[in-house]
């Protein structure tokens, strides 16, 4: 049986489009998930802040800026995700100030598109850890910046300790150098590091030299040496709310900026009757702006 030239020629297009498809999503799925440590294009972050990564600063006077991902809507992230960050990088709570994040790929949420998958919740079989694992991946790629779906912990709950581990790190590595001593003799704890000489310096001391040097090796504290996180911690929110200082989407205030508002006919059914009386200004009842 021979087939024409055209039908031929579709075939060969669709399967020839198939295999390069596929080969693009074969190897695109093998390549490793985008790092969520540097943000790209950099932040403006305020003045006399030295950033350690895209997730956090120091500053000279050793507070240290936070970027907050996700919205606060009374569920409690602007403190609990703080705490993650303080917990890995060694300083008080109170020492941690918050900055709503700009629009980064590495903020992109990552946990609601997988957990949204049609899987039982029971099922921990294969094909679901995949499915998550490539929805989680795709999202990487897409950088989505969303808040629900109680996914605020669980999405952040890796890459804010990271961020503050990886900043704790490169502080100890500029203590150890400006010291000439391994960074293993190094230990932080309140906002400092501290050698077994009795030599101690803060982090704001070390926040030039630490975001000078770049990257180096770090590693996330194990749940047995957690000190903060667990613990209570009132709510970083709250005396902003208390005062009037915080500032929410109503309090915006642009140049040129122009209010609309939708003014609602005061009787029920009357634009309904009126357009079906054929009037398009509403002047049959009374109400001008129904129309």
């Amino acid at each position: 049986m021979s087939f024409p030239d055209h039908d031929r020629s579709r075939r060969t297009f669709l399967l020839g489009s198939l295999g390069v498809a596929g080969a693009l999503v074969v190897g695109w799925t093998l390549l490793p998930p985008r790092q969520r440590l540097h943000a790209s294009p950099p932040i403006n972050w305020p003045a006399h802040q030295y950033p350690l990564n895209g997730w956090l600063s120091v500053a000279a006077d050793g507070r240290v800026t936070v970027m907050l991902a996700k919205s606060e809507m009374g569920q409690g992230v602007m403190t609990s995700l703080a705490m993650l960050v303080a917990e890995e990088l060694d300083v008080p709570l109170s020492s941690i100030d918050l900055m709503q994040a700009p629009l980064r790929a590495i903020y992109g949420d990552t946990s609601m598109a997988a957990d949204g998958l049609p899987f039982h919740p029971d099922d921990q079989g294969l094909v679901k850890r995949g499915a998550q694992w490539m929805s989680r991946k795709l999202m990487r790629e897409l950088g989505l910046m969303v808040t629900g779906g109680s996914s605020s912990i669980k999405d952040s709950w890796l890459p804010m300790r990271e961020a503050g581990a990886a900043a704790r790190a490169r502080l100890v590595a500029a203590a150890a150098r400006g010291w000439g001593v391994p960074e293993t003799e190094c230990s932080t704890a309140e906002g400092r590091v501290s050698h077994g000489s009795g030599r101690s310096v803060s982090y704001g001391e070390l926040a030039p030299s630490a975001a000078a040097i770049g990257d180096v090796p770090y590693a996330v504290k194990p749940i047995s040496e957690f000190k903060l996180i667990g613990t209570p911690a009132a709510r970083l929110d709250v005396p902003a709310k208390l005062n009037g200082s915080a500032r929410f989407g109503m309090d915006v205030r642009l140049e040129g900026m122009r209010y609309a508002v939708l003014a609602m006919c005061p009787v029920i059914g009357c634009c309904r009757q009126t357009f079906r009386r054929g009037s398009s200004d509403g002047t049959e009842c009374g109400w001008f702006r129904c129309g």
